[in-house]
């Protein structure tokens, strides 16, 4: 062996030696097989026309990046979770902004109309609005990474059971489309509440 050679080869051997990262540290692989079958029996005739195209930068990367959703951000947040069957974030975006109001305000005060019409309570109104206005942007920036996920993990659940396609593809139907029944429930609640708090 040269003199040249072993020269390139100890430096070859000096070289660093990059540490492997812990595998919750490490980027998942993307690329995951969605066949379209599988997505329009899951989402129904929306894939094509619109889901298709919103979930495209999880398919190749299914790492969080936010993207925007706007029946999520400004249709009774959070009744569009409940609407595609996504019942977690359902009850994240349901609960989470009544407990930021009260630890950024420290308030128990009562959101009627007529609590929140006081000159005194002015500011208390203010925050409401501007906690529900966050909580409707987190929901319209996350909604559809969300829905990749569930629909990626029915995908999978239906592989698992190897069953014969027409079968596959119903039991992706029943997983996916939509909760009509709960979600019209949960919209006449919040209007009958809303009417509530305007009546005092």
């Amino acid at each position: 062996m040269s003199e040249n050679e072993q020269r390139e080869q100890g430096a070859e051997n000096d070289a660093p030696i990059a540490p492997e990262l812990p595998r919750w540290a490490r980027r998942s692989p993307g690329g995951e097989v969605l066949s379209d079958e599988r997505m329009v029996a899951y989402f129904g005739p929306k894939w094509e026309t619109s889901y298709k195209r919103k979930l495209a930068p999880f398919v190749a990367d299914p790492s969080f990046v936010p993207t925007w959703n706007w029946p999520a951000a400004i249709a009774f947040p959070p009744a569009w979770f409940l609407y595609r069957k996504l019942y977690l974030p359902f009850a994240l975006f349901f609960l989470v902004p009544g407990f930021v109001f009260r630890i950024l305000t420290g308030s128990d005060t009562p959101q009627t109309m007529a609590e929140m019409s006081k000159p005194e309570n002015e500011w208390l109104k203010i925050m409401s609005i501007a906690v529900m206005v966050s909580s409707s942007l987190a929901a319209g920036g996350t909604a559809n990474w969300f829905l990749f996920r569930r629909a990626r993990a029915a995908n999978r659940f239906v592989a698992m059971q190897q069953l014969p396609e027409p079968e596959t593809l119903a039991l992706m139907r029943r997983m996916g489309g939509v909760n009509r029944s709960a979600t019209s429930l949960y919209v006449a609640l919040i209007v009958i509440m809303t009417l509530m708090k305007i009546a005092g």
